[in-house]
């Protein structure tokens, strides 16, 4: 039997076991009984092609993510220019604007 790291590291046999275990696994469940075919399920061919199919899925998901998530053509950033001087107050002004705006009047 052969483990899912195994097939992660052999992708191409995965592939190939796959391909091949879509077509058995149709095949059995129309020629076998359902008891048979639960039997095939858990035997070592069963398990192999099950293991391969499951690998060879999450390997095209992986790509499929990482295809979505790069982009196609570099992405450039508009140049932004700083505001002008008198657009950004200065530290005392910021300064008075945090005080007036702590300051609270106590009822009389």
């Amino acid at each position: 039997m052969k483990t899912a790291t195994y097939y992660t590291q052999n992708l191409q046999e995965a592939r190939e076991v796959a391909s091949r275990c879509k077509l058995l696994d149709e095949r059995k469940q129309h020629t076998l009984s359902v008891g048979e075919y639960q039997e095939w399920q858990i035997s070592n061919e069963g398990v192999n092609c099950q293991t391969a199919l499951s690998v060879t899925e999450a390997a095209m998901m992986r790509e499929l993510v990482l295809k979505q998530s790069k982009p196609s053509t570099p992405v450039t950033l508009p140049k932004v220019s700083a505001p002008p001087s008198s657009a950004v107050p200065s530290a005392r002004e910021r300064n008075d604007q945090k005080l007036s705006a702590s300051r609270t009047l106590a009822p009389v």
